[in-house]
């Protein structure tokens, strides 16, 4: 509905407009009345009105001089002026004043349905086209923010010439960073799965200057270049966002680099804060770690001896646990006498052993993460305090993925597949079954048990539920007048179309011909 105020000092006037038309059919309300110009004005102060409706020739303020003040205030309000034959140089000003129609005294239905009409069509058709171009505004600033970003991605990996590049970052306002840069990498705790990184990018983005540009890394990392300040402004800044992040709930690892000028400073920068980020491992998460620091762990640690990998796995693999175990404790005994009290080496040397043990495994179907989870480990590493502590955290571990992994080779392990199998069977129509479910309730590397379960069996894991489920449908299918989805749903399909699928797949037949 379109408001509409009649403005006259005649009531007769006033009262032959409202009821001479048929206003609330055809769109309008009237929402007020006003004798002079200066009421007029004052009521539209406080009131939304789309269309005025006023004498030309009114005591006081006449009705071009309250046009004029009206259009100065409100330019969007259409003006109608009602005029006599004797007043023709008043209406000759009023469309120099952007009066939008005239109507003739005395004023009768059709002409103030035709007025009425073509201006409710020229402001329809006015709405539709600022409403075309603030959807095409909010569709161009949402691209160019993505190609910003994207272009961001790729100046920081350095994927980008340099003469391509230049040229952008004049595009997207960001030539500041040739001249000198500190990155922060912002790294949040889980971020994949609780999509606190868009909580914090939104938080960040309200608080960042004009010295700052910030993007999300498809990392879910959020990373911020600052121009225009020194480091320990950035590591102030660092250190403020990580306190206010805690304050929020929100667990978040800051990584905070050098300044770094010219071209490639800009992928130096982000490459310094990822390191600072990296060492993280050992430090512990919800830190804030300069790159400075980094290089300080990493100058200490420059000058300790190396394990021979290709040894240590084969110790592994061939389940010579002594020896594993020995070559752990004669590199301690070495770190021992050489003297080096270095907490962070001894964490970073644990993790390494752990890790590289694992990893030699896992091509066997065996994960540390089977026997603990990823936070026990990190922790237990993190409380290392002396090369014992190391030794002790590093045999644990050694010694549980070595036995499992023997236990495995020697046949004296459960039958996984068989285990797996039985447990599909007793869950089979559980819509929630699925390799990843079984494998978590089981204790097995999922990876594992798909690449074993085919092996076994000749099919994949998804497609064996899948045929049991279908051949358990026939049955139901011709003893019962269910619904597909009902049959569906009772089987273990969350999509009856999906379902209708398998079927046809498997038996050749669509579930109406199978019922036939």
């Amino acid at each position: 509905m379109l408001n509409v105020l009649l403005v006259d000092d005649e009531k007769l006037e006033r009262v032959l407009i409202r009821k001479g038309y048929n206003w609330e059919e055809n769109g309008f309300n009237i929402v007020g009345e006003a004798a002079s110009g200066e009421d007029a004005l004052e009521y539209i102060n406080y009131h939304n009105v789309d269309i005025v409706i006023t004498d030309i020739n009114m005591p006081g303020m006449d009705g071009l001089q309250f046009t004029e003040k009206l259009l100065q205030k409100n330019p969007k309000c259409r003006v109608v002026i009602v005029t006599g034959f004797r007043e023709f140089e008043y209406a000759r000003k009023a469309i120099k004043l952007g009066v939008d129609e005239f109507l003739l005294k005395p004023v009768n239905i059709k002409e103030i349905s035709e007025v009425m009409t073509k201006i409710k069509t020229e402001i329809a058709k006015v709405n539709e086209e600022e409403s075309k171009v603030a959807k095409l505004k909010e569709s161009a600033e949402k691209n160019y923010d993505i190609l910003r970003e994207s272009f961001l991605l790729r100046l920081v990996e350095n994927r980008i010439g340099e003469e391509e590049a230049t040229k952008k970052l004049e595009t997207y306002n960001c030539s500041d960073l040739v001249d000198g840069c500190v990155c922060i990498n912002v790294k949040i705790k889980d971020a994949q799965e609780n999509q606190n990184y868009k909580k914090v990018y939104e938080f960040i983005q309200k608080q960042n200057n004009e010295n700052s540009l910030s993007f999300i890394h498809f990392m879910h990392n959020i990373v911020m270049f600052f121009t225009k300040t020194d480091v320990s402004k950035c590591i102030d800044y660092a250190n403020d966002l990580h306190n206010k992040l805690n304050n929020m709930g929100i667990t978040a690892t800051i990584g905070v680099s050098e300044k770094n000028s010219e071209f490639n400073g800009i992928p130096a920068a982000y490459g310094q804060a990822n390191k600072a980020i990296g060492v993280s491992v050992l430090l512990g998460r919800n830190k804030v770690v300069t790159f400075s620091e980094y290089q300080e762990i990493m100058k200490k640690n420059s000058s300790k001896k190396e394990i021979d990998w290709d040894e240590f796995s084969d110790a592994i693999i061939n389940c010579r646990r002594e020896e594993v175990l020995k070559y752990v404790s004669d590199y301690t005994e070495i770190i021992k006498a050489e003297k080096i009290p270095d907490e962070e080496y001894l964490k970073l040397m644990a993790m390494t052993i752990i890790l590289r043990a694992s990893s030699t495994l896992n091509k066997y179907g065996t994960n540390i993460y089977q026997l603990a989870s990823e936070e026990e480990v990190f922790q237990n590493v993190r409380e290392i305090r002396t090369i014992d502590d190391t030794s002790e955290c590093v045999i644990k571990y050694i010694k549980q993925v070595c036995d499992y992994h023997e236990k495995k080779r020697s046949g004296k392990r459960t039958n996984v597949i068989k285990d797996a199998l039985d447990y599909v069977n007793r869950n089979l129509y559980n819509p929630e079954l699925s390799l990843k479910k079984v494998a978590s309730d089981l204790y097995i590397n999922d990876s594992y048990l798909s690449r074993e379960f085919k092996k076994t069996y000749g099919v994949s894991f998804i497609e064996y539920i899948s045929r049991k489920r279908i051949e358990a449908s026939k049955k139901i299918l011709k003893e019962t007048d269910l619904k597909v989805y009902e049959v569906a749903e009772k089987i273990g399909f969350k999509d009856s179309h999906y379902f209708c699928i398998c079927f046809k797949k498997q038996t050749g037949q669509t579930v109406k011909e199978y019922r036939v």
